[in-house]
């Protein structure tokens, strides 16, 4: 990474990344030499976990070439230029936490796994309930169990990303954080928090 203040390789904050981000894409090879990419829904256990289609082009290309990258970010806002500057555009930033995986993609197939999987996206989607919990003996999902693929992306290598203004100086970033908190959206009120954490105790 060419902006190495921005790295993150805490083991326990980049998988708070992966537990938390709602959405991820899984970028993977196709047949014609172009690389793919597909948002999709996950769960985390040490693996990236999702579920999709037995057929198509993603479950043809991985059962080929099982190598995938995987990204998430769980949290991100925008840093306008006005934060710092009354006419300087190029002040502007965002500001986010972010993981990149590399590893090797492969399909559960053992019955009880998968809708363990599938109930673990359950869980985290619909923490509200109200649903019939999967397994393998249930009438009501044999179907739909039967068209559905379960993938497991195993971690090789894993990169985080935290972005919070750390290449401005500290009166800066404390001034971002207090028009962060300004403006008071949920993940301004987050990033302003991260941001003084990159400055330390005082």
């Amino acid at each position: 990474m060419r902006r190495t203040e921005f790295e993150g390789m805490d083991q326990n904050r980049m998988e708070e990344v992966l537990k938390s981000a709602e959405i991820g894409h899984v970028a993977f090879n196709g047949p014609d030499g172009w690389p793919r990419v597909t948002a999709l829904n996950f769960a985390y256990d040490g693996r990236i976990l999702w579920h999709g289609a037995v057929a198509g082009e993603r479950f043809e290309c991985l059962k080929k070439d099982p190598r995938a990258t995987f990204f998430a970010v769980s949290l991100q806002t925008y840093l306008p230029s006005h934060f710092l500057f009354e006419e300087d555009a190029s002040g502007s930033s965002v500001a986010f936490k972010s993981v990149v995986v590399r590893g090797q993609c492969g399909f559960i197939e053992d019955p009880a796994e998968r809708c363990a999987v599938l109930n673990l996206l359950m869980e985290k989607y619909q923490p509200e309930g109200r649903y019939r919990r999967l397994t393998p003996e249930d009438e009501m999902y044999k179907k739909v169990l039967r068209m559905t693929a379960v993938f497991a992306l195993t971690p090789e290598t894993m990169t985080g990303k935290f972005k919070f203004a750390q290449q401005k100086s500290e009166e800066e970033r404390r001034r971002i954080a207090g028009k962060l908190r300004e403006r008071g959206n949920p993940a301004d009120l987050l990033v302003a928090e991260e941001m003084i954490q990159t400055i330390g105790p005082t």
